[in-house]
């Protein structure tokens, strides 16, 4: 089956079957005959020919920095379903949380010619962001307010603001962060300055601030060290789901009552919060939606490059969880 066979039965021109696999502009009378054909005889067009005619093939790039993540395996189910309804097939590539890894993944990809790629954002430099601009690509940011390129992110800022605020109306006064590094502009900076909104002029409550890594392991120590030296905390407040499932451990090993004489509460809501007991109380991020809204702008873009667009940046709502570890 070629396109010259689907023109015939359609009853159109080979060149309308061309602009219709292309995405170009065609009458709905038109666009709906090659579409029935192409439905009736279960055609499907050759990748490798595409791909010479335009330059690009039929590949979305997607780059993550690991992939045993609530967040990342929740961003990339949005993904693939937008992907999943096109003919693009995703190709990923995963960072292993090393910074350079993404922009060797980026040039490589592109000299492969996706056609564009969605990259979930970790650390971002001005090397980078030059980097990334001379791909001559669509590419697409998640997770970070990525000036100057397209973005889909959450408001982290607020949620832990308001997460924090919430443990605070429980009467607790020693309050312990558990951070992740600040070079991650969203879940480091962005989510520490939303604790510190939280508790500024607060002169009844104490403040202890540590930094963690985006492992379970990481929090666990973390909130052993912070209970030797500070054991009058009673409100943990951590960045990550990780790190909040390691410091309840700590907890537990320490004869803390959660939920009665100490709250903790954390970002990343997944299935492993809701088997602890209590239930671990969380910011509830829409990534799913994260990934679909990030696929729809990238194929926007590839598929209407002659459009100047503006550098669309969309920010996320969240939801709090209000579960018995407060």
């Amino acid at each position: 089956m070629t396109i010259k066979d689907i023109a015939n039965l359609a009853n159109v021109s080979t060149a309308a079957v061309s602009r219709y696999m292309n995405g170009g502009s065609l009458s709905k009378e038109k666009k709906d005959a090659i579409r029935r054909v192409i439905e009736e005889t279960g055609y499907r067009p050759s990748l490798t020919a595409r791909g010479m005619r335009t330059g690009t093939m039929n590949q979305i790039g997607i780059i993550v920095p690991r992939v045993h993540s609530h967040s990342v395996s929740q961003i990339l189910e949005g993904i693939t379903d937008v992907i999943k309804l096109t003919d693009y097939m995703p190709i990923l590539g995963c960072t292993n949380d090393v910074e350079q890894e993404e922009v060797n993944y980026a040039q490589l990809m592109a000299k492969n010619h996706v056609a564009g790629i969605i990259l979930m954002g970790t650390v971002i430099t001005p090397v980078k962001k030059d980097k990334f601009q001379n791909l001559d690509i669509p590419l697409v940011v998640t997770g970070q307010d990525f000036k100057g390129f397209p973005c889909v992110y959450h408001d982290d800022y607020h949620a832990i603001e308001e997460l924090t605020t919430r443990v605070i109306s429980r009467g607790r006064k020693h309050l312990c962060y558990i951070g992740v590094t600040e070079r991650d502009l969203q879940a480091g900076l962005a989510r520490r300055k939303g604790f510190e909104s939280a508790t500024e002029g607060r002169r009844d409550i104490h403040t202890v601030y540590r930094m963690a890594d985006f492992d379970q392991q990481s929090g666990y120590d973390t909130m052993k060290q912070v209970l030797q030296k500070h054991p009058k905390i009673d409100g943990v407040i951590c960045a990550t789901g990780n790190a909040a499932n390691g410091a309840l451990q700590a907890l537990y090993e320490a004869d803390r009552v959660v939920g009665e004489d100490i709250s903790i509460a954390a970002v990343e809501d997944s299935w492993m919060n809701q088997v602890t007991k209590p239930q671990l109380s969380t910011v509830h991020f829409y990534y799913r939606q994260c990934g679909q809204d990030a696929a729809k702008m990238l194929l926007e873009q590839i598929e209407h490059p002659e459009e100047v667009m503006v550098a669309k940046q969309i920010c996320l709502d969240y939801s709090i969880m209000d579960r018995g570890s407060i």
